[in-house]
């Protein structure tokens, strides 16, 4: 692991990116067979705002030392998630989950919350790296648990009160192109967009 990517600036711009690679054969008839042979991964493509000189050369120094796709680093998810409670940061797991499962209980919320978790949120657990996106909007119930849908299925077991972030997750990237490059002009700002990939471990 090779550090964490500065907060300041946010990114003017972000392409994020869901991947699944699938195995696709269409028969002359019209019929479809379809396997997916990979794990899910986020990928995205950020573009930083144009900065003076020293910022500039800060982020670059930063990406410059992750050796091309060599290291891992972190990246905080710059948007905030959509759900009512994403300033809440005592979520637990309730009870004990196996890789695979796609329904999570957790447990943490002010109780009778209305949409505590948006479709759409990044959520994270604290004992691997992946990164997941809750399906559909939930309410949390009269004593603050609610069951949430997850994609992708946990790619590692859970256990019982493991926590859980609601907002703004880091995740665990590597620079998916060995070459990185700054642009500068007349004017004396420099802007800098580089791609990276999510890491399942």
């Amino acid at each position: 692991m090779s550090g964490a990517f500065p907060t300041n600036p946010l990114f003017s711009a972000l392409n994020f990116q869901d991947n699944r690679p699938t195995l696709l054969n269409q028969t002359l008839s019209g019929k479809k067979q379809v396997r997916q042979i990979g794990s899910q991964y986020f990928s995205f493509t950020a573009q930083m705002p144009p900065m003076q000189q020293e910022k500039a050369m800060e982020i670059f120094a930063f990406l410059q030392k992750q050796k091309g796709s060599f290291e891992d680093f972190t990246i905080t998810a710059p948007l905030d998630n959509l759900g009512a409670s994403k300033a809440e940061t005592d979520i637990l797991v309730a009870g004990v989950h196996s890789a695979a499962d796609g329904s999570i209980a957790l447990d943490g919320f002010t109780a009778s919350t209305t949409g505590a978790l948006k479709a759409g949120d990044l959520i994270k657990f604290a004992n691997h790296s992946k990164v997941y996106m809750v399906q559909s909007d939930i309410d949390s119930d009269g004593s603050g648990a609610l069951t949430v849908l997850i994609s992708p299925n946990l790619v590692a077991a859970l256990a019982d009160n493991e926590a859980v972030t609601v907002n703004k997750p880091s995740f665990t990237v590597y620079l998916e192109n060995n070459e990185i490059m700054y642009s500068t002009n007349a004017s004396g700002l420099y802007t800098i967009s580089f791609d990276v990939r999510e890491v399942i471990s």
